[in-house]
């Protein structure tokens, strides 16, 4: 089950604080833009159902152009509508605090299935994660493809792929998380040139280099993702940005079966034409990633079903899973600031495009935040730091995630705390 609607909620503290309508039970993460809350909307005949609530850093709501990002990121949400990317319900504001109110779901992110995968290659079927990998084309070419009423498409580019923003629910269904750093045609919040946002290790060659980037940088992307979940070897990670740079636009890119040498061969040439560096050479849309990956396994019998995904998480992730629904059957409960009184321009008005960036901007870090995170809430907001691009703890975090995954760190990379195979080990 994606969502879970008990027909008996269980008690919780009848002193919860409320944003808007929404009943606070716990905080899930904390990023530099937001931090994500689990919350329950209770109705009459005992009608109940959770949420993830996205809200905004309260000290961040008198800065117009966190505002703006935040907003565009509910902009743009509100343009999809598909079973496999995170639905976004409703952006709303209580007490001087902006909000989004996002779909809950129970699953596990992509980020602990590549902690398994880092200490055990072979650990998940090649099947399970080709499935994975198709599931998510398919909701990457309907962003990339969602049109308006006139048939224009918005033309949607996620930039920010990576194992934190894709999530497996119990049901077997692969969900896109945050979107909160995408463009879009109609894109009003401007990136600065020689700004770069997102998590250097998992972006394209034309992203780091700042280049246009269309649809097929997603496909890069998605491409690293799966690679690294196939051989249990991080693609890109390097001691400093600079070397990942030269990395992902200058050294030689491995092949698949040079780390794992029981690889379809089939297989291994999709990935490498994902990871074609010259993106004229790459698959032109997420959608023939998906075919020719379905289409490089059928001597294994093809990808997993939807079914039997779901099975594979809930027998691979079993005390993941129980822990969490312990959560939300005893809620800790949270406390909350309050932001300062700053209503929603116009009930939701366009805004007019950032030009500066009062900047750097240095994320405040909440000690008391949840350890346990495998995406975190800021990847959409945070400001220029001193190299010139954005840090990151993760993407929306819809649900708990591998205790171990704290360690995804701001090129949403996996730190010393993993456990991996001896020749991964970071060294700092």
């Amino acid at each position: 089950m994606a969502g879970m609607d008990w027909q008996s909620a269980p008690e919780v503290d009848p002193d919860a604080p409320f944003l808007g309508k929404y009943r606070l039970l716990a905080r899930l993460g904390t990023g530099g833009m937001a931090e994500v809350l689990l919350a329950r909307l209770d109705g009459p005949a005992g009608f109940s159902k959770y949420f993830a609530i996205k809200r905004m850093r309260p000290e961040l709501t008198t800065h117009r152009e966190f505002v703006d990002l935040f907003l565009e990121e509910a902009r743009t949400a509100s343009l999809l509508r598909h079973p496999n990317i995170c639905q976004v319900n409703e952006l709303s504001t209580a007490g001087g605090d902006y909000f989004m109110v996002l779909e809950f779901l129970e699953g596990v992110p992509v980020s602990s299935l590549l902690v398994k995968a880092l200490s055990h290659p072979t650990a998940l079927p090649i099947p399970f994660l080709v499935g994975i990998a198709q599931q998510a084309c398919e909701g990457l070419h309907y962003a990339h493809d969602v049109a308006d009423e006139r048939g224009q498409p918005y033309q949607i580019i996620h930039r920010d792929i990576s194992p934190p923003n894709l999530l497996v629910t119990i049901d077997g269904v692969v969900k896109v998380l945050d979107f909160g750093i995408s463009k879009s045609r109609d894109s009003l919040v401007k990136t600065l040139t020689g700004q770069i946002r997102g998590k250097f290790s998992y972006m394209s060659p034309e992203q780091l280099r700042g280049e246009k980037l269309d649809r097929r940088s997603d496909v890069f992307s998605l491409g690293i993702v799966l690679f690294e979940l196939l051989t249990g070897r991080r693609l890109f990670r390097r001691k400093s940005r600079l070397e990942v740079f030269k990395a992902v636009v200058k050294e030689p890119i491995p092949t698949a079966s040079e780390w794992r040498s029981d690889l379809p061969p089939n297989l291994v040439s999709v990935l490498e034409h994902a990871l074609a560096r010259d993106r004229n050479r790459r698959f032109d849309s997420a959608r023939a990633f998906g075919e020719a990956l379905a289409a490089s396994i059928r001597g294994l019998g093809g990808p997993m079903s939807v079914h039997a995904i779901g099975a594979g998480v809930q027998a691979e992730f079993q005390g993941e899973l129980e822990s969490r629904r312990q959560l939300l059957a005893t809620p800790p409960g949270v406390a909350i600031a309050m932001g300062p009184l700053t209503p929603l321009p116009g009930d939701v008005a366009p805004t007019q495009p950032t030009t500066r960036l009062r900047g750097p901007f240095t994320r405040p870090r909440d000690p008391g935040a949840s350890a346990s995170i495998g995406s975190g809430s800021g990847a959409n907001g945070d400001g220029a730091s001193g190299d010139g691009a954005s840090e990151d703890t993760g993407a929306d975090t819809l649900l708990w995630s591998h205790p171990e995954v704290t360690a995804v760190d701001a090129d949403g990379d996996l730190g010393p705390e993993v456990d991996r195979a001896p020749d991964q080990k970071r060294r700092r």
